[in-house]
């Protein structure tokens, strides 16, 4: 194949993976980070960053940029009164705003579609370096197969532009070992902007550490030289960018978000001591690092409710990650680049180093007591597309039609529940539900849907049971949310979130609202005599019930909050 054709060939593959990825998307309502976050990447083009701190800010501008375009009506300033209502500032944006709120969600998705060019054409780039256009070529094919990145690709988030950050990272690094020196400086940006994308690009910073040792670097002066400044570059460009968001946010302001993270990190008391003097010296730094420490936090002690095999954990499972690599990666992907391992004499340097990132990924993970998606893994995925790339290679042509095929079957089988794609491996869907939950099956997708669906059917009165920081009621159709009123009142139908039914009980005692799950549990022990009417997507079951008894709350008890 001649790399003018392969290029052509990646253009075509591009285009429609950004079409599939938009077109199941389309109707999704917001995830369940995506109103807070969607509000950040406003708030970050306007200069005032300060939402979101867990969160670097590439992504907030790739979709902040086209939400400028609307006529919006901004956030409140982020001060301290905006933070202690959080949720009514949330809901304010999303749902009071000049536009619809599915007008606000597309327009931002449409800005993250960047992410998934750049990763399909890094991933094709690498292949390209590494083994040449064929293998690149099959390796871009194989992962825009995959509806665990086509179903992230459309949503304001993190995990797909951290991806394509590491995939061009490493196209760098191999062109810098390979001896074309002017590549330093690329690899320098890529390593910053993969620091500007997601927290997690420190650790490809100790794998780029670590194949530079290996390579014996610091025996070749200039070698060296060269890249302790693409180190430096690296640096600087996540704290250039966040200086930029931060524009219009005083460092008294910044030093107000430190003191609400040290009331959080309450645990790690030198929070408040290290980071108010450094919001003096570097208010980005400060930002930037304050935002990894909260992170850390969330990864050593966890942030809620894990659900992995029917059980419930606080402190995550040891391997949950390995597991949800298979789960939710299509079965002919999960194959070949297990066959691929199988051949490890036979594979290039490269791309073995590649696998040798994706195992040191996977160990890093193990000691994760934050358990919610697939998502997490998406760099290791990407890497692992080149493995199965060229395992493709291996293949006489008329094996490698039938491969390409049965790869395409995921996306077109699943479309347009991306999200919720579970693998054969473990029974599809049905089978996934068993094991996962949260980001990998309910996310929040379906109530745009809901909605819809609602208004063709005639379900009404329509009662949600949600738990989240969107609002059902907010994409056309009248319904209520049953955990916040805290009773059903009359006959009608009901809308039960997967999420909220699985770990919903467990998660409100976590968080202290002990009647709100004592609620949800009687009223979940009711649904089950009543008929299931309807199923949107893999995330929501609608029962029509009769009259039902009173479960109220207990006196005072307050709503639940938003999980996070």
């Amino acid at each position: 194949m001649t790399a003018g054709s392969a290029h052509r060939l990646l253009a075509g593959l591009v285009a429609v993976a950004c079409l599939a990825s938009a077109a199941a998307g389309w109707w999704n309502s917001a995830t369940n980070d995506e109103p807070y976050f969607t509000l950040g990447a406003y708030a970050a083009v306007a200069g005032e960053g300060l939402w979101v701190v867990e969160h670097p800010p590439l992504y907030k501008l790739a979709a902040g940029i086209p939400l400028h375009s609307l006529p919006l009506k901004p956030p409140a300033h982020p001060d301290a009164v905006a933070f202690s209502r959080l949720p009514d500032v949330i809901h304010a944006f999303l749902h009071e705003n000049n536009v619809p709120a599915l007008t606000i969600l597309r327009v931002a998705r449409l800005g993250m579609l960047v992410f998934l060019v750049l990763l399909l054409w890094g991933v094709f780039r690498l292949g390209e370096v590494i083994a040449g256009p064929g293998v690149g070529l099959a390796a871009a094919f194989a992962l825009a197969c995959q509806p665990l990145v086509l179903g992230h690709a459309f949503v304001v988030h993190t995990d797909v532009p951290a991806a394509a950050c590491w995939v061009w990272a490493c196209v760098y690094l191999e062109t810098f070992l390979a001896g074309q020196s002017p590549a330093w400086a690329g690899l320098g940006v890529w390593l910053g902007l993969a620091l500007a994308a997601k927290h997690s690009g420190v650790l490809l910073l100790l794998l780029v550490v670590l194949r530079v040792l290996v390579a014996r670097l610091h025996h070749k002066p200039v070698a060296f030289l060269r890249l302790l400044g693409a180190l430096v570059l690296s640096w600087l460009v996540p704290f250039l960018i966040t200086a930029w968001t931060l524009r219009h946010v005083t460092v008294g302001l910044e030093k107000m978000l430190v003191q609400l993270v040290a009331q959080k990190l309450a645990a790690w008391s030198w929070v408040r001591g290290f980071f108010s003097p450094l919001a003096d010296w570097c208010q980005a730094c400060c930002h930037w690092l304050l935002g990894f420490a909260f992170v850390l936090w969330n990864n050593t002690y966890g942030q809620g409710v894990n659900f992995f095999w029917g059980a419930f954990s606080t402190h995550g499972f040891a391997l949950y990650f390995p597991v949800v690599l298979v789960a939710k990666l299509s079965l002919p992907f999960t194959v070949f680049w297990v066959m691929a391992l199988g051949r490890w004499r036979s594979l290039p340097g490269g791309i073995r180093w590649l696998a040798l990132y994706v195992l040191l990924y996977l160990v890093a993970s193990l000691g994760s007591a934050f358990n919610i998606g697939a998502r997490h893994l998406m760099p290791a995925v990407a890497l692992l597309s080149l493995l199965v790339g060229w395992m493709l290679s291996q293949l006489g042509s008329g094996w490698r039609a039938a491969v390409l095929a049965a790869l395409l079957a995921a996306p077109a089988v699943s479309f347009p529940h991306y999200i919720s794609h579970f693998s054969l491996l473990v029974g599809g869907t049905r089978g996934g539900e068993r094991i996962f939950n949260d980001s990998n099956l309910d996310w929040g997708q379906n109530w745009a849907r809901l909605a819809k669906l609602a208004k063709e059917r005639g379900w009404q009165p329509l009662y949600a049971v949600y738990i989240g920081p969107d609002d059902p009621a907010g994409y056309g159709t009248p319904m209520e949310n049953v955990l916040l009123t805290g009773r059903l009142p009359g006959s009608g139908y009901v809308a039960v979130s997967s999420w909220a039914a699985t770990v919903g009980p467990h998660y409100l005692a976590y968080s202290g609202f002990v009647e709100n799950a004592r609620f949800l549990r009687e009223l979940l022990g009711f649904l089950k005599g009543c008929p299931m009417v309807g199923q949107v997507g893999d995330s929501i079951r609608v029962y029509r019930c009769g009259e039902t008894p009173a479960l109220p709350l207990a006196p005072g008890e307050p709503a639940p909050t938003p999980r996070e």
